[in-house]
């Protein structure tokens, strides 16, 4: 009696684990940075919320500037006094980075979808990081621009996103931030290079309007700036 069976049809086979095996499908492609990003979208971005923001916006940048104004005058009167007026400059700087920061927060809020509060202007988070943060940068801005004068606007360049990784990424310390602002410069330099020539553009033309025009460009800028920063690092911005 034979015992010979027919195959089974290719349908009813079970499935082979040998050569016959398909392969597997290749992995997903990695992320390309700053895909679907450019300056004309975050500059567009920066002036629709400015204009959207407008009341709080113009306070907070006016509050900016008087507290210039504030320091210059009282320095002028102090008389010749130069302890005195060194004091009086390096309160007045310390108020400046801290309404920067506050600045600097506020635009990543926007970014975030959440209203312009006055108040995170002269409340910012970090401190104390800001502050070793900003010496550390005018320090070795001011080295570089006496040794060759290129060096201290490549550092600069590359320390600029600072300021919005300390406000962002609550765990960076002030070198930490620093580094991760290099790091993010050096691999979206292009990018970059077109927003800050952006940048000097509209600051010229604010300028140029017997300054006025600056409250609408400082916040254009820095609103646009926060817009860069996230859409560079692959985070959401809300619309």
């Amino acid at each position: 009696m034979s015992t010979y069976e027919p195959p089974l049809p290719p349908e009813q086979q079970p499935p082979s684990d040998g050569y016959g095996a398909p392969p597997p499908p290749p992995p997903p492609a990695p992320p390309q940075g700053g895909g679907g990003y450019s300056a004309g979208t975050a500059w567009s971005f920066g002036w629709n919320k400015f204009t959207g923001n407008l009341g709080s916006i113009v306070i907070a940048v006016l509050v900016l500037v008087a507290v210039q104004v504030v320091v210059q005058v009282v320095s002028y009167f102090v008389g010749d006094s130069l302890i005195l007026r060194w004091v009086i400059s390096l309160a007045g700087w310390v108020l400046s980075m801290i309404i920067g920061a506050g600045l600097v927060r506020a635009a990543l809020d926007i970014t975030e979808g959440r209203e312009l509060d006055p108040k995170t202007l002269l409340t910012p988070n970090k401190l104390g990081e800001v502050i070793v943060a900003s010496l550390l940068i005018s320090v070795a801005t001011f080295v570089g621009l006496i040794l060759c004068v290129i060096p201290g606007l490549l550092v600069a360049f590359f320390t600029s996103f600072t300021l919005y990784f300390l406000m962002d990424r609550q765990e960076l310390g002030a070198i930490d931030a620093i580094k991760a602002s290099f790091e993010f410069t050096k691999n979206n330099a292009g990018n970059v290079i077109v927003w800050f020539l952006l940048c000097l553009a509209t600051y010229i033309v604010g300028f140029l309007l017997c300054g006025v025009g600056l409250i609408a460009a400082i916040p254009v800028i820095l609103i646009g700036t926060a817009y860069t920063y996230k859409t560079l690092n692959g985070q959401a911005v809300a619309a």
